[in-house]
């Protein structure tokens, strides 16, 4: 993506009933606990280690819609949220809406769309995986496991380091392989 193409604003709406890529059960199996004082706690921390591995990565782990606000200048932007499942509309800015004739997208998943290259374009579409790779599961367990083992202290202790390696592997913002 050249500097002339860059994002305005965007929405990232979850669609239908969330349900998370890890249970509750999973996770405590996981975390080695056998009573049920910590499962609300336990959610909490399933649902916040899933939506840092989405920050970390780029990726929608879940079902939504997203509705983004680019400029194209220089043809070539990558919608920044992936794995896109539809393409539903882009917008001008006069509001006009373009059917498919009026632009071109290339890629499957994480799809660059190389025309018009106008200023102030609105793409919506919804992204999101079907089946969640495995690795990406461990990287919410991890960060689950680390939480749960962390919780109470005063400092931010952030994303552990074995989730952000797995987030890394599978990043489409910043690639540290």
């Amino acid at each position: 993506m050249a500097y002339s193409n860059y994002i305005l604003d965007f929405t990232l709406t979850p669609r239908g009933t969330i349900v998370e890529p890890v249970t509750l059960a999973v996770a405590k199996l996981y975390c080695r606990v056998t009573t049920t004082a910590d499962d609300a706690q336990i959610e909490l921390m399933i649902k916040q280690a899933r939506e840092a591995v989405e920050s970390a990565t780029g990726l929608s782990l879940i079902p939504k819609g997203a509705i983004v606000w680019f400029t194209n200048f220089d043809g070539k932007f990558e919608l920044p949220f992936g794995p896109m499942v539809s393409f539903t509309s882009l917008v001008t800015e006069a509001g006009t809406t373009l059917d498919a004739t009026g632009y071109t997208l290339f890629g499957g998943q994480f799809p660059k769309l190389q025309r018009p290259t106008y200023a102030n374009l609105k793409a919506t579409y919804s992204v999101g995986y079907t089946t969640v790779p495995a690795d990406l599961k461990i990287a919410i367990l991890d960060q689950v496991s680390y939480d749960y083992e962390n919780r109470g202290l005063d400092a931010n202790t952030g994303i552990c380091e074995k989730t952000w390696k797995a987030c890394q592997r599978n990043t489409r913002i910043s690639p540290i392989l």
